[in-house]
């Protein structure tokens, strides 16, 4: 048998009495909640921080971190939940004093305050933010901002210098701040435009961090600016920054990054009274002429040499660097050495540079391309050569190259100097193979005086002179011998039209058991016209050839032509003319003694046979005078 379920209650019946008793607990714990969250809220209403106190703690810590007083000019607003945060508006503050005086000006300024202590009315600020600051000198500033009055140096003293440790103004600098800084954690620059003393150049778009819990913990300074109207972003990493600037070692990384220039360190690094840095560092750059435009340092028109990297191992004391197991890419040419520099005091000197570089190939003929272009036009002639550069170059380098390219040949197993010092610049080439011979070439240039002078000599030993034509770009009628080449050029180093008609030059060639091309056999002997073709006559063979070349610009005297043949010698002199390729030559031919036949110790001589030979290279017309017979 089933059972019925009970009986439902019925509205008109009372409730029992722990239903009573269960309701009543429940309406009381609610009003003791009430009661508890009323009491907070009117207790932290009492206690929390309020907007003068935290507003009384940021000025303290902002004039605390430029050391002087700041104004606040505009809106001051403070909410406790659901984060603490005071909000500055149109502040402006001067820091530092005399010629180092600058004014800060700054849109907005952020807050954070830690919450706990907040709720219970601690003002401890663990982020600052500073929208679109402006700091510059205090001469550069807008009207605005430059009525406001140096305060006198009692009312907020800058933080001293930690005594007993000497250091350097910068280090100092960077002491002080970190000293003022310790507490705040963290420091954002959103906007900032920053302009440097004496510059026309300004950090704009500063968009950067810092962070540093203090005490021995890491710094790191991280973010993006506009310099030079180029991007950089910048990660600076540095462990015991206090420690570092007291001139003990702290590891230290760095990158910079931009497109004109990429810069890495990692290693380590003291600031006491001198800075040290230990470790690998990296540079690279699409130009480097581009690149000290971008930094913005004068370079006196230094020309592009094309892209330039270098890995090192860099150690750094005072202002002495050495980078040592150096690993160079100069436009492709690469090289291992070790450099050292000598790094100026003064910010308008110049760093001295001395080392030794290992090529396996070098291309020598980039570098004159860069500094003097061939001319392709008229114009081109008239365009000025840059040797501005060398004026404040300090270099005393020595490279050695397995191979090198010097524009119109190649040579080998060169070993070659290049200095550079009180405007006087020089590369030396002191040996090298090429022509299948021995050369050196020599170019300086002087720019100390009013015009800057050019000096180039060269010498080649034991060349074969069948390769010339690869140096000259013209024809040569000399088909085969070893000789020797001494060349002298003096002129001015201004443009090419003044190098090719003002230049003063010098010339001696000797050549040995060789072929000359052009000339037949028994040509001087055979009276009347005959042309000259190097390329279709039979070398005539001989047994030295001595030329001697003198002149200003393009017109040469030729001092002394000698051709010793078997059947006699040739001299000659006259001048010609290398722009026109016109040539005017007078000279006679000796023939050789020739023994009288049956009659001992008797010779029959034979007058001077009288020639000249003018038109235009490579294809003049040789005229042989009428003999009058032997004597």
């Amino acid at each position: 048998m089933k059972e019925l379920p009970a009986p439902a209650r019925r509205a008109t019946e009372k409730p029992s009495r722990g239903d009573r008793h269960r309701r009543g607990l429940l309406s009381a714990v609610s009003g003791v909640v009430l009661l508890v969250l009323g009491l907070l809220v009117f207790a932290l209403s009492q206690v929390s921080l309020q907007l003068g106190d935290a507003r009384e703690e940021l000025e303290a810590r902002l004039a605390h971190l430029t050391g002087r007083p700041v104004h606040v000019d505009g809106t001051v607003t403070f909410e406790l939940l659901p984060r603490p945060r005071a909000v500055l508006t149109d502040l402006r503050a001067r820091t530092g004093g005399g010629a180092d005086a600058q004014l800060l000006s700054v849109d907005r300024v952020e807050a954070d305050f830690a919450l706990f202590p907040a709720l219970l009315g601690r003002a401890d600020i663990t982020r600052v933010a500073l929208v679109r600051p402006e700091l510059g000198p205090a001469g550069e500033v807008p009207d605005a901002a430059a009525t406001l009055a140096s305060p006198p140096a009692s009312a907020v003293p800058p933080e001293p210098a930690p005594t007993g440790v000497p250091v350097g103004k910068a280090s100092r600098d960077l002491r002080v701040f970190l000293v003022r800084f310790e507490g705040l954690r963290e420091l954002d620059i959103r906007e900032g435009l920053f302009r440097l003393p004496g510059r026309p150049d300004s950090l704009s778009n500063v968009n950067v961090t810092f962070e540093w819990p203090g005490g021995t913990s890491m710094a790191r300074l991280s973010g993006a600016a506009v310099w030079n109207g180029q991007p950089l972003r910048l990660d600076a990493r540095m462990d015991r920054p206090l420690s570092f600037t007291e001139g003990q070692t702290a590891p230290l990384k760095l990158a910079l990054k931009a497109p004109a220039l990429e810069i890495g360190f990692d290693g380590s690094g003291a600031a006491g009274e001198f800075l040290q840095l230990s470790g690998a560092m990296s540079l690279s750059t699409a130009s480097l002429s581009r690149a000290v435009d971008w930094i913005g340092r004068s370079n006196a028109g230094l020309p592009d040499f094309g892209a330039f990297s270098i890995q090192t191992q860099i150690q750094l004391v005072d202002n002495r660097v050495s980078f040592g197991s150096a690993s160079l890419d100069l436009g492709g040419d690469t090289a291992r050495g070790a450099l050292e520099a000598v790094l100026p005091r003064e910010a308008s000197g110049v760093p001295a540079i001395s080392g030794t570089l290992a090529f396996r190939k070098l291309n020598l003929g980039r570098f004159s391309r860069a500094i003097a272009p061939a001319p392709q036009t008229v114009l081109d002639y008239q365009r000025p050569i840059r040797t501005g550069f060398i004026a404040d170059a300090n270099l005393d380098l020595r490279l050695s190259a397995e191979e090198a390219d010097l524009g119109r040949t190649t040579a080998r197993d060169v070993a070659a100097t290049i200095k550079a010092s009180a405007g006087v610049g020089t590369i030396d080439i002191g040996d090298m193979a090429l022509l299948d011979g021995r050369g050196d070439l020599r170019i300086t240039v002087d720019t100390t005086a009013p015009r800057p002078d050019l000096v180039i000599s060269a010498g080649l030993r034991d060349i074969d002179v069948a390769t010339l034509p690869t140096l000259t770009g013209t024809t040569m009628p000399l088909a085969s011998g070893r000789g020797e080449l001494q060349l002298t050029l003096r002129g001015p180093a201004t443009n090419w039209a003044e190098i090719a008609l003002a230049s003063r030059t010098e010339a001696k060639l000797r050549v040995r058991e060789g072929q000359l091309a052009g000339v037949e056999r028994g040509m001087l002997k055979v009276p009347g016209p005959r042309p000259i073709d190097p390329t279709m006559a039979s070398p005539e063979p001989f047994r030295r050839v001595d030329l001697a070349l003198a002149g200003v610009g393009p017109r040469m005297r030729i001092d002394k032509l000698s051709i010793a043949f078997d059947e006699g010698e040739a001299t000659a002199n006259g001048q010609i003319d290398l722009r026109s390729g016109r040539l005017a030559v007078q000279g006679q031919f000796d023939p050789t003694k020739v023994e009288a036949s049956g009659v001992s110790n008797s010779f029959t001589l034979s007058k001077p046979i009288g020639f000249k030979l003018d038109g235009e290279w490579p294809k003049p017309t040789l005229t042989v005078s009428a003999s009058d017979g032997p004597t």
